[in-house]
Parts: C-alpha cells; structure tokens; sequence
C-alpha cells in the first residue's frame, strides 16, 4: 500500500451512532474510500448484544475495523454536550435510531447544522422518518416480507445473510457521496432520509410494473426467477449437496444438455404442460445422478452456468474470492466491502481519550466526561 496514494474521500469526517448492521456497511464503505469514521458506542457497562451470545455469533469487525471508538453516554448533558461538540468539526453526522431519538437527546439534524451549516445528516431507520409506519421495529425478514421478496421465494425461506440491511448500507453510503458532491458546488449540507425497506422496494420494479399492466400477482413459479423452469434453480445431486443452475439464454441452455451427454433436450428449453414437467424430471435426474463436483467439472470451460453451491470454508478457499479479502495493519483478516478504487488502509483505531484529544478537548474535560463514560 502506498502511503502517499489519495483516496476519493481523503479529508472526511464521519461520526456514526446508534449504528445497526445497515450503519456498520456504510461506514465500513466510507473507510474503505478514506474517510476518517468515529463509531459512538455506549459505555461499557452497557454493552451487549441482542441476546446472550449474539455478538459472538455476528462478529463485525471486518466493517468496524479501522474507525476510531468513541464512548459516550448520550443521555447525560456531557455527552451530550461532547457530541455536539465534536460534530462542529465533522462532515457527516450518520445515525440509526429509530425516529424522534436523537431530538429527544437534543442532537437532531436541526440542532447541530446550525453550528455546521455544511453538516451532511443521514438517518437509517426501517420504515422512514415519516409515515404510519414510521414507529415500527423491524429486522432484515420483516423488510424482505413486507416489500413483496419473500413472497416470491419458493417456498419463503430465510435468506441466511442479511440482504435489506446490505442495499441500505449502500444506498447510505451512495446518497452521502452525493451530498458530499453537492455541498462541494454549494457549500450547504443535507439531511437524507434511508429506510432499510426502501431497498428491496426498489429491487420489485419489475413485479410493481408487472401488475400495473396486468392488474395480477406473480407468485412462486410464474416466471423463471420463481422456479417456473428446472435451468434457472437449485438441485440436489448425487451426495447430498447442490448445484445452482442459470442457463438461461438458449446457448448456455444447449452447452449444459449438451454437456450432460442430453442433447436430445436441445429443443426443449421453453417447453410447455407436460414437456415442461418431462424436462424437470429429465434434469432433476441428471443432477441427481451425479456428484456435486462431477457435474462441475463436466461443465467446466462451457459456459453452461452451473455452479456449485458452497460452504463458508469452500467460499473462502475459492481463488475468486480473493479479491474481497484483505488484512488490516496489524495483520488481522478482513473482508472489504465492494469498493473498486485502491481502497485505504485499514489501521489501528484510536480510543476515546485519542478522539477527544483530537477535537480540542483538555485533560481536565478528558478527565471530567470519562466520569460519565
């Protein structure tokens, strides 16, 4: 890594609190592209996950790594009083509270731009700041049943990795790089509004115009994407594992018949009533009859679009995924979020006394708020 090397957001301050799993991914976004990031946790005697164990269970310190931690008790006047202290100095206010929290603790968007006119706030909550859902809790299935994914999934099954709260992170972090660029040209900041559900709403496009003009719902396998055809989905083989099919276009369709040694369904991709059952049991039997890596390697080289379908430790041992693992200074493995620049340098972060050391405050203010921390 060249020390000398610029990064897109070289000079940018971000103070994140009330940070959940959307939070953490926009962060770990902004760092990766050289931001400077202040995560504000609570003391350390209120700490804990969810329930007993969970942190252990969701590690994230490849999304925390990096960012500076700042202990703060917002409910007390002086860390209160710290945190709008340290705002004046910062380019991006990032919170995930659920709406009304961070004006009852006097630190609301409105508040603080009026001592950083160019402060750019944004709120992550589920449903919005507005609205009749706007109150409501939610986590990444209730985002994904609500929006209309599930449903669409056949049968509804849980998705294993949190897919709402990871589009959130993103459309957090794109709409901050875009009031960054803004404030550039206007030297005026922002407040944005990103609601996890807004994601996966956005993703059903094609579902909303579909009953726009048809006036109809689209269920389990009304299209290919839902399991109407046996190319595009997941099959059990021969040792109890899968493989993922995707031929879709008609010449990756002929190169994986062909490749099973059936030619003889070359012509039956788009099949209808019974030939399309026949085809299902024809290939379902294919997969079936072979191992997971035999079908693999079979195909391998032929554009046929099958894949296996792999454990965490067959991820990791993949040569394609090398490309999202990197360490930290210290050495420590990480995985980097999707930013394609030369991403930054993931160091050691500083602590709270560091941090606020860092915005002016004295040994004696040091002393005098860690009593609340």
């Amino acid at each position: 890594m060249n020390n000398n090397e610029t990064f897109a957001l070289d000079g940018v301050t971000v103070l994140s609190v009330g940070h959940t799993l959307p939070g953490l991914y926009c962060m770990a976004m902004l760092r990766d592209l050289g931001a400077s990031v202040i995560r504000v946790e609570r003391p350390a005697s209120d700490e804990g996950g969810s329930y007993p164990g969970m942190d252990e269970q969701f590690p994230v310190r490849s999304w925390s790594a990096g960012t500076d931690e700042l202990r703060l008790n917002l409910k007390a006047e002086g860390g209160a009083a710290a945190f709008r202290r340290i705002a004046r100095g910062v380019d991006v206010v990032l919170e995930g509270f659920r709406p009304g929290v961070m004006a009852r603790l006097g630190l609301d968007y409105a508040a603080l731009v009026r001592d950083n006119p160019g402060l750019i706030g944004l709120a992550i909550t589920g449903y919005g700041q507005s609205g009749p859902d706007r109150a409501k809790a939610g986590h990444d299935i209730n985002y994904l049943a609500e929006s209309g994914v599930l449903a669409l999934s056949g049968p509804p099954a849980l998705p294993g990795v949190t897919f709402a709260d990871g589009l959130a992170g993103l459309s957090a972090a794109m709409n901050i790089l875009a009031a960054l660029h803004k404030r550039s040209r206007t030297g005026r900041g922002a407040f944005i509004d990103c609601a996890i559900i807004d994601g996966p709403l956005s993703l059903m496009a094609t579902e909303f115009e579909h009953h726009w003009l048809h006036h109809a719902n689209r269920g389990q396998g009304a299209t290919h994407l839902t399991g109407s055809h046996p190319w595009y989905g997941v099959h059990r083989t021969r040792d109890e594992k899968h493989v993922a099919l995707g031929a879709v276009e008609p010449p990756f369709y002929r190169n994986l018949v062909t490749n099973l040694g059936r030619g003889d369904l070359s012509g039956q991709q788009f099949a209808e009533g019974s030939g399309r059952a026949a085809l299902w049991r024809e290939l379902s039997g294919e997969m079936s009859a072979k191992t997971r890596d035999e079908l693999v390697t079979g195909c391998a080289g032929s554009e046929s679009c099958l894949s296996p379908v792999l454990t965490t430790a067959e991820v990791l041992e993949s040569p394609g995924t090398a490309r999202m693992l990197a360490a930290d200074t210290a050495g420590n493995a990480i995985v980097r979020t999707p930013v394609r620049l030369p991403p930054a340098a993931v160091t050691q972060g500083s602590d709270t006394e560091g941090v606020l050391r860092r915005f002016g405050f004295s040994e004696v203010e040091i002393k005098d708020l860690l009593g609340w921390v």
